[in-house]
C-alpha cells in the first residue's frame, strides 16, 4: 500500500484533495509503469463538467425538491435511494455543489431507517412512517458512495470521502459475496438469497463498473476488481443463454444458472437497459462487451431497446423514450464508433427515470467517448484535467519507484496548483484550496489522511 519511505508535506494552505487522492491511486495500484500511468488518469474524466446549466436545470427544476428530495413523479411522488444517487451523480457532472449537498443531506437525514451505513430504498412523504421498506437497494448504495467520492475530488472536500468510507466498506463486506468463482452483488441486504423461490437471484444492472474501479483505486481491495470482472463475465453468459437479451433478473441456482429468475417478470426491460450505460460510465469496459447490445438494439432493432418477454420470445413494446434510445446509441458508439444522433444529444424532460438515464448517458459519452458527441461549452473547474491520458513511456520499463514518480509528475504537470517534487523527495504544492464548507480547513498530510480514511498501510 502506501510506501512508508516517501515523505509528504505541504508548503502553504492545505492539500488539494484531488492531488493527494490521485497520488494515492498511483501507490495502491500494481507497481508497473502502465499501471501507474493508468492510476494517475483513472477517474479524471469523471470530474469534468459534462452537463450544461440548461440540461441540469431541465432535470433539477422538475424532479428535485428544494429540500433535496429527488421525486419519481410517475410513481406517486415517492423517492428512491437510486434517484437520490442519480441526483448527486448529475450534480457532480453539472458542477452544482449546493444541490449535491442538499440531496446528500436529505438522504442521510431522512432515508436511513437502518442501523448500518446503507440507505432505505424507498421514501413516501404521504405515508407514516415515510420509510415504507427499510431494505436497501444495492445499486442505489453503490452510486451514492461513488458520487460522494467524485464530489470529494471535484470540490476538494474530504468530508464527502469520509462519508463514503463506511458505505463502501459495508457494501464490500455484506453485499459482495463469492459464488461459483464469481463475485456476486447481492441486490439487497435481505430477500434475494437462498430463501427466495428461485434464489439466490442477481440483477446484472447492479454492477456499476466505474464505481468498482474507483473503489478499488481508493481502497486497494481486490474484491472490487473481482466484481468488475465478474459482472462482465456473468452478463456475457446471461445474454448468450437468453439469445441476445439481458434478463432483468437471473437465478444463480446451480440447475438453472443465469436463466431468467422465476418470481419476477421474465423480461429484458427497464432494469437490463441500464447495463451498457453502467459499462460506459467510466467503466473502462472493452468494446466487445457492448457488441450484443448493439446487434440487438441497433442492427436488428432500429436503435430502440425493447421491453421483451424472454419466455415467449415476444416484443412487448419499443422503449421509445429518448433516454432509453440514448443507451442504445451508447452501445453503437462503444461497439462501432458511431456518433450519437444529434437529437439524442438534446434533453427534454419526460419521465423521471428516462430523463435521469438520458443525462447519465450524456455524461458517460462526453467523458469517456467524446468522439461520439458534439463538444459543449461549459466552464470546467476540474482541479486536475488532461486532454488525453499520458502514454506509457516508450523506453525500457521503469522500476516501481520510477513508475510512481513519473505518474506523479504527470499529475503535477496537469494540476493548477503545480505540485512539484523537491530534491529530498517531498511533494509540495504552491497553492491552497478552500473548503467547500467555507474557510481553508485544517491542514493534513496525504499519508495521514489516507491512513485515517481508508486504513491503508
Amino acid at each position: 500500500m502506501l510506501s512508508k519511505s516517501v515523505k509528504f508535506t505541504r508548503s502553504n494552505g492545505r492539500w488539494s484533495l484531488v492531488a493527494w487522492v490521485f497520488a494515492a491511486l498511483v501507490l495502491v495500484l500494481p507497481a508497473t509503469a502502465e499501471g501507474a500511468h493508468a492510476a494517475a488518469q483513472h477517474g479524471l474524466q469523471a470530474l469534468q463538467t459534462s452537463l450544461t446549466k440548461a440540461e441540469w436545470h431541465a432535470f433539477s427544476s422538475k424532479f428535485i425538491a428544494p429540500d433535496g428530495r429527488v421525486i419519481d413523479v410517475e410513481k406517486s411522488g415517492v423517492s428512491h435511494s437510486e434517484g437520490q444517487a442519480y441526483g448527486m451523480l448529475l450534480a457532480v457532472a453539472a458542477n452544482d455543489k449546493e444541490t449535491f449537498w442538499r440531496i446528500y443531506s436529505f438522504t442521510r437525514t431522512h432515508m436511513r431507517g437502518r442501523s448500518d451505513s446503507l440507505i432505505s430504498w424507498i421514501y413516501n412523504p404521504r405515508q407514516y412512517p415515510r420509510i415504507t421498506d427499510t431494505n436497501n437497494a444495492t445499486d442505489g448504495d453503490i452510486i451514492f458512495a461513488y458520487s460522494l467520492v467524485l464530489g470529494a475530488l471535484k470540490w476538494d472536500e474530504p468530508r464527502f470521502l469520509h462519508a463514503a468510507k463506511p458505505i463502501i466498506d459495508q457494501i464490500g463486506d455484506d453485499l459482495l459475496v463469492r459464488r461459483a468463482g464469481y463475485k456476486i452483488v447481492r441486490p439487497a441486504a435481505f430477500g434475494f438469497d437462498s430463501g427466495h423461490a428461485d434464489g439466490p437471484v442477481v440483477n446484472l444492472s447492479y454492477y456499476i463498473y466505474g464505481a468498482f474501479l474507483l473503489f478499488y483505486d481508493v481502497t486497494g481491495e481486490q474484491r472490487w476488481m473481482d466484481a468488475w470482472r465478474s459482472g462482465l463475465e456473468l452478463t456475457e453468459a446471461a445474454v448468450s443463454i437468453s439469445r441476445g437479451f439481458a434478463p432483468d433478473w437471473v437465478t444463480l441456482r446451480s440447475d438453472r444458472w443465469l436463466n431468467p429468475a422465476n418470481g419476477f417478470a421474465l423480461k429484458s426491460s427497464y432494469d437490463a437497459v441500464r447495463i451498457p450505460l453502467y459499462m460506459a460510465l467510466n467503466g473502462k469496459v472493452p468494446a466487445g462487451a457492448f457488441a450484443e447490445f448493439h446487434r440487438t438494439w441497433n442492427e436488428r432493432g432500429r436503435g430502440t431497446p425493447k421491453d421483451f418477454h424472454l419466455e415467449n420470445r415476444a416484443k412487448l413494446a419499443d422503449m421509445n423514450d429518448p433516454g432509453y434510445r440514448a443507451i442504445a446509441a451508447i452501445a453503437a458508439c462503444a461497439a462501432a464508433g458511431t456518433p450519437l444522433p444529434r437529437n439524442l444529444q438534446q434533453v427534454r424532460p419526460t419521465t423521471y427515470f428516462a430523463t435521469a438515464l438520458h443525462l447519465v448517458s450524456l455524461v458517460a459519452v462526453r467523458t469517456n467517448y467524446p468522439w461520439c458527441a458534439d463538444p459543449i461549452d461549459v466552464p470546467d473547474t476540474v482541479l486536475i484535467a488532461s486532454a488525453e491520458a499520458p502514454s506509457a513511456p516508450a523506453e525500457a520499463p521503469m522500476s516501481p519507484d520510477g513508475a510512481r514518480m513519473a505518474a506523479l509528475d504527470d499529475i503535477a504537470a496537469a494540476n493548477d496548483r503545480h505540485l512539484t517534487w523537491s530534491s529530498t523527495g517531498e511533494l509540495r504544492t504552491a497553492g491552497s484550496a478552500s473548503s467547500a464548507f467555507g474557510g481553508t480547513g485544517p491542514s493534513f498530510s496525504l499519508k495521514d489522511t489516507l491512513l485515517s480514511v481508508f486504513g491503508l498501510d
